[in-house]
C-alpha cells in the first residue's frame, strides 16, 4: 500500500508538490508564532522590560544626531528629519530580525554541537526553514511598532509625502534589506558546521548592523562598498528613506533584488555543504 502510495505522490505534477510543501512551512510557522503568543502571555514582564529596553536603545540613537544637528542644518545632504527618519527605519529593521530570525540563529551552535539538528533532520519539513523560523520573540515587536511612529514623526517633520510608487520602492527594498542581513547572519551561524562556536561572530555581526543607524553618504567610499555589497544594510536603511524622499529609482530596486536572489541561493548552498560534513552528535 505505502508503494503504491509513493508512485502516486511522483506522479504528481511538480508545481502542484512545490505548493503544497509551502503551504505546510506556512502552516507550521503560524503555529510557532501562536506558540510564541502563547509564551508571552505567561511572562508579560518580559513584554514590558523589552519595551522599555527597546525605548532606551531607540532614545541612544537619536540623541547622538540631536547634538549632531545643534551646530547644522544639513550634514553631506541629510537634514535632521531625515536621519531621524532613518533611525526610525532602522529600528523597524532590527525589531524585526530581533523578533524572527535572532531567536534562531544564536542557537545554531547548539544545534550543531549538541546533536538537536538530529531530531530535526527526521522532520518532513525542511531543516534550514525550521532551524531559522522555530523561535518567535513576540515583545520584540514593540520595537517595531516605536520605529513606525519614529519613521512617520520623521517623515513629517522632512515634509516628504511619498506617493505609491515611492512607498512601493521603499518596502521593496526594506524587505530586501531584511532577507540579505537575514542571509548574511545565516551564513555566519553556518560555520558552525565547521567551527566550534560561532557565537563571537554573532557578536561582529551585531556591531556591524549598528552602522545602519547613519546615512550610507556618512561613510568612506570604501567603507559604503562593504556596507552595500559585503555587509548590505545600507539596502534595509539608507535606500528606503532616500525612496521615500523621492531620491531613488528603481535601479537601486532591481539591484537589491538581484542581491537578495543571488544570497539567499549562495546560503542555501552553504547549508547544504553544511549538511554534508554534518557528523551525527549522537552517533
Amino acid at each position: 500500500m505505502s508503494e503504491i502510495r509513493t508512485y502516486a505522490d511522483n506522479r504528481q505534477p511538480l508545481d502542484r508538490n512545490w505548493l503544497h510543501k509551502q503551504w505546510r512551512h506556512l502552516r507550521l510557522w503560524r503555529r510557532f508564532l501562536l506558540q510564541a503568543v502563547v509564551r508571552e502571555t505567561h511572562y508579560r514582564a518580559h513584554f514590558a522590560t523589552t519595551l522599555l529596553v527597546g525605548l532606551v536603545q531607540l532614545g541612544l540613537g537619536i540623541v547622538p544626531i540631536l547634538l549632531l544637528f545643534g551646530f547644522t542644518q544639513e550634514v553631506h545632504g541629510w537634514s535632521r528629519a531625515e536621519v531621524i527618519t532613518l533611525v526610525g527605519a532602522y529600528q523597524i529593521i532590527t525589531g524585526l530580525m530581533a523578533a524572527f530570525v535572532a531567536p534562531n540563529l544564536q542557537r545554531m551552535t547548539e544545534y550543531i554541537a549538541e546533536g538537536e539538528l538530529d531530531g530535526v533532520l527526521l522532520r518532513p519539513v525542511s531543516s534550514q526553514l525550521y532551524l531559522t523560523l522555530r523561535w518567535i520573540n513576540v515583545a520584540e515587536l514593540s520595537n517595531v511598532a516605536s520605529g513606525i511612529a519614529v519613521l512617520v514623526i520623521g517623515l513629517v517633520q522632512s515634509g516628504a509625502s511619498p506617493n505609491v510608487p515611492q512607498l512601493l520602492q521603499a518596502f521593496v527594498l526594506a524587505v530586501c534589506g531584511l532577507a540579505l542581513l537575514s542571509t548574511v547572519w545565516s551564513a555566519m551561524s553556518f560555520l558552525a558546521f565547521w567551527l566550534q562556536s560561532v557565537n563571537p561572530i554573532g557578536f561582529i555581526y551585531l556591531n556591524l548592523v549598528e552602522a545602519g543607524r547613519y546615512p550610507l553618504v556618512f561613510f568612506p567610499v570604501p567603507v559604503r562598498a562593504f556596507l552595500t555589497f559585503a555587509f548590505p544594510v545600507a539596502f534595509a536603511t539608507t535606500y528606503p528613506v532616500q525612496a521615500l524622499a523621492g531620491d531613488l529609482g528603481w535601479t537601486p530596486v532591481a539591484g537589491g533584488i538581484a542581491l537578495s536572489v543571488v544570497a539567499v541561493t549562495l546560503v542555501r548552498m552553504l547549508w547544504r555543504r553544511g549538511l554534508r560534513s554534518y557528523a551525527s552528535a549522537s552517533s
